[in-house]
């Protein structure tokens, strides 16, 4: 890191750069392709000359760097940054010293910079136009309010423009909203706006089009820029129709409106397609990235999962018949049979074993040290005033979610007496994360102003270094997860009184040390998840049918975490007794 040289002498060649490319990766951590993509086109172009050079030299001073020095400085917001010579660093950012680049190089980097910024400039005037037509229609106020709201739906938003910084982060920065940036743009005219804050605006819109809030994401931690939206959209409509098998056309000519419709048209489609979209997460830097998964429908389970398997055929008396689905609708309904003949869930439920077995089940297929899934704890409390309505939802609070959080029968015995503590923490997150969702599949009109949601997540994701930035993780020792969100996007969504929902269940998995989760990991939590989405769909028909009766699920408090009531569920006790620990088929 380059903090150890402050004290040294001038460090040069590949120490330097090398040097460089630690700070800037954060030690490998970040992908270089991410961590110059944080940077001005001028800073990436530079790194990207200077990497490996002999004739670069780095000093580490902490008076302002000599004439023909490019500074270095590092702040909590932008990072590591580098500054033209002559250029002035912000007086807030730490001097950590300057670097000695050969004149010849500085030519070729401005030479370069120049036809990125032409470039740049022809994309942005879309933008301007756009903008001006928003504002001489009357609807830009509108537009801002909405932007507002929506940047509120989305976990981060963390994006660069320039050296301007537009978040709304877990990280305690937030331009947009706390410091009041949005709002002041209400109240002024577009000719006193800043060029970045235009273009924002902009933008920010067509992503929100293109795929709701959670497209920021796909920007934070990097430059956001006119050229980039225009070319992560051609990428996402070259991606998707690869992956429905069709003729791409042209769309590079398309007006910056028409194209973002056509890939939101194309995203439905994709969905339905045998590429899945996931997501892949960076915690350090808050991005997320979709990505397309060659994994071709149902996506359910090939084979009953041995444990789940057991625990049917020991506990609820169904011998698997060879349909997956089938057989566990016949386990949710022996499990909510076993539940109302008892008349009260109590310390737990034959549904909550039913679930813990597929939970247990998808942490010991992917050597997961703890694994879980929440939902809505009592059913029947979505139930409305009519049919649809919001206000069931609106009435929940966090107690009346639950979260079946459980440990692998053996990775977490080094836990020791924190293994109580970090599976309760985790499972109080999820509740709360649980209800932040639950409005989120309503119309924005149904939702009290006040009451702050989230866009509930919609397709899985794998993240790494989820522990950075984030207080509920490092108390809970997340570092790498997968979650796999039901109602899957393959399916219709989860409908129960008259409305439908996604992401109101799940599977998650976590492991506290690496190496980290991969894509085979994923497919075994989304094919989980596949019995969690039959488990309440049974569960949901049946209530609203009158053919079933649905007990609140039990267990899974406090008094059930602290007394490790994990422990005396039936299917842990097959999970530690060897065989059905097995990977299922």
């Amino acid at each position: 890191m380059i903090s150890r040289l402050s004290d040294g002498a001038p460090v040069t060649g590949s120490d330097a750069t090398g040097t460089l490319l630690a700070e800037l990766t954060r030690n490998g951590r970040i992908p270089l392709r991410l961590a110059l993509s944080r940077l001005t086109a001028w800073e990436s172009l530079l790194v990207q000359h200077v990497l490996g050079r002999g004739d670069v030299e780095f000093t580490a001073t902490a008076e302002p760097p000599a004439p023909g020095l490019v500074p270095v400085t590092r702040s909590p917001l932008a990072g590591l940054s580098l500054w033209a010579p002559g250029e002035s660093p912000e007086p807030s950012a730490e001097r950590l010293g300057g670097l000695r680049v050969p004149a010849e190089v500085l030519d070729a980097v401005a030479e370069e910079t120049r036809v990125v910024e032409d470039r740049e400039a022809a994309d942005r005037h879309e933008a301007e136009e756009l903008l001006r037509t928003w504002e001489k229609d009357g609807e830009l106020d509108d537009r801002l309010a909405r932007l507002a709201d929506w940047v509120e739906r989305v976990e981060s938003v963390y994006l660069l423009i320039g050296r301007d910084v537009f978040s709304k982060t877990d990280a305690g920065t937030n331009t947009l909203t706390r410091e009041g940036l949005l709002a002041k743009l209400r109240e002024s005219p577009v000719a006193d706006w800043r060029p970045s804050d235009r273009l924002f605006v902009v933008m920010a819109h067509c992503l929100f089009v293109s795929g709701r809030s959670v497209r920021f994401e796909e920007f934070n931690g990097r430059q956001f820029s006119a050229t980039g939206v225009r070319n992560f959209l051609l990428d996402r409509h070259a991606q998707y129709c690869a992956a429905l098998d069709r003729a791409p056309g042209s769309p590079a000519g398309l007006p910056l409106l028409e194209l973002v419709r056509l890939v939101r048209e194309l995203m439905h489609d994709v969905d339905r397609s045998r590429m899945m979209r996931y997501r892949r997460i960076n915690g350090l830097t808050f991005v997320k990235n979709e990505r397309l998964l060659d994994f071709p429908l149902p996506r359910d389970p090939r084979t009953m999962p041995e444990l789940v398997a057991r625990h049917g055929r020991s506990n609820l008396g169904v011998t698997p018949s060879g349909d997956v689905r089938a057989d566990l609708r016949a386990m949710t309904l022996a499990a909510a049979a076993l539940d109302a003949d008892a008349g009260g869930a109590g310390d737990g439920s034959a549904l909550g074993e039913l679930l813990g077995a597929i939970v247990l089940s998808s942490i010991v297929s992917t050597d997961a040290d703890y694994g879980m899934s929440s939902s809505v704890r009592d059913l029947s409390a979505l139930r409305g005033a009519r049919p649809g309505s919001a206000d069931g939802v609106l009435a929940l609070k966090k107690g009346d979610f639950f979260c079946c959080c459980l440990p692998h029968p053996t990775r977490m015995a080094g836990t020791g007496d924190e293994t109580t503590p970090i599976l309760w923490r985790a499972a109080q997150r999820m509740m709360y994360n649980r209800w932040h969702f639950a409005p989120g599949e309503y119309d924005r009109a149904e939702i009290p102003e006040k009451r702050h949601y989230f866009f509930p997540p919609q397709v899985p994701d794998i993240a790494e270094h989820a522990e950075h930035h984030h207080g509920g993780h490092v108390a809970s020792r997340v570092r790498y997860t997968i979650r796999a969100p039901g109602a899957q996007v393959w399916h219709p969504p989860f409908t129960v009184f008259g409305h439908g929902y996604r992401g109101s269940y799940d599977i998650r998995l976590v492991r506290m040390e690496g190496p980290p989760f991969t894509t085979a990991d994923m497919v075994e939590a989304v094919r989980h998840c596949s019995l969690v989405d039959e488990l309440w769909r049974t569960l949901a028909r049946g209530l609203q049918d009158g053919t079933l009766r649905v007990p609140p699920v039990g267990g899974f408090d406090r008094a059930w975490y602290e007394s490790r009531g994990w422990e005396r569920l039936r299917p842990y006790a097959l999970a530690v007794g060897g065989p059905a620990g097995a990977a299922p088929a």
